[in-house]
């Protein structure tokens, strides 16, 4: 019988567990040997069908990425979230909003049904979105997003928890919406953050995190040399899944089990070890999200 000592088996159920989570083999199981933590604080899961999304989550769980939020979009992403929070209490958590390339002519009943779940919600909700401006494709409902985001804003203040903001093509809007409402108590994060680093300071200096995700991995990633100039306790880590899936996966379905590739290759930017990059950006969602 061929002898392995413990270090080895060690090592061996690592790459199991690699192959498991569909890892490459020269990927350790999700930096177990950090005993990290880690949080998604940006996903959307819930669609998925429901075999698929246990499995999804279990992957995730796994690789050491204990909470994941699922980012709402609109009234039909309400129910989807909160069955997927059921399954997963103390797990999986809940954001609700109405994003802005959803708003249309009927956005103010839209708005009104959202609302009345947040007045009565049937799951604990930790944030106001995805909200914000999206003018990348045409600017036809640019006073209707406007109005929309103001109005969730409004919630984000009553409700005292943080914004979760799509800004795409929008930034300078976006901007002047926010300093024109901050009042010292708005929050949150620029979800899928690729800006450059006077964008990020101005999103900092607003009083927003970054959410970083995997863009920062790609090749020639211009993000890489904004993130360098960031401090760690201005970012959270994402994956937007299923979209966005870092490298080495790029191109495939993302998954929350993917969050250690985005951390690792922060860690690289920084020059900080993994395990502190796990402390501190999972730290900064706990407290942004009150996890």
């Amino acid at each position: 019988m061929e002898i392995v000592d413990s270090k080895q088996l060690l090592t061996l159920q690592r790459t199991q567990e690699a192959e498991t989570a569909g890892w490459p083999k020269s990927v350790e199981a999700p930096e177990r040997q950090y005993a990290a933590r880690w949080v998604d604080t940006h996903t959307h899961h819930y669609d998925l069908p429901p075999e698929e999304r246990q499995a999804c989550w279990q992957r995730a769980v796994d690789a050491g990425v204990t909470r994941l939020i699922q980012g709402g979009v609109d009234r039909p992403s309400i129910e989807p979230i909160a069955r997927f929070c059921a399954e997963h209490p103390g797990s999986v958590f809940a954001t609700i909003g109405l994003h802005p390339t959803e708003v249309f002519d009927n956005y103010e009943g839209e708005l009104d049904f959202i609302e009345r779940e947040l007045a009565s919600p049937s799951v604990r909700y930790v944030g106001i979105g995805e909200t914000g401006l999206d003018f990348y494709h045409d600017r036809r409902y640019e006073k209707e997003q406007d109005v929309a985001f103001r109005r969730q804003i409004a919630w984000a203040r009553a409700y005292n928890l943080p914004l979760v903001l799509h800004i795409r093509s929008a930034f300078e809007e976006a901007c002047k919406i926010l300093k024109e409402e901050q009042d010292g108590r708005l929050r949150g994060v620029f979800h899928c953050f690729g800006g450059s680093v006077e964008q990020a300071r101005r999103a900092i200096d607003l009083g927003f995190h970054l959410g970083i995700g995997g863009v920062l991995t790609f090749k020639n990633a211009h993000l890489a040399e904004t993130v360098a100039e960031v401090d760690l306790q201005h970012i959270v880590l994402e994956t937007d899944a299923p979209y966005l899936a870092p490298h080495p996966f790029r191109g495939q379905p993302n998954e929350s089990g993917y969050i250690p590739l985005i951390g690792r290759k922060l860690a690289e930017i920084k020059g900080e070890s993994v395990a502190h990059v796990a402390e501190v950006t999972t730290r900064n969602a706990e407290t942004l999200f009150g996890l």
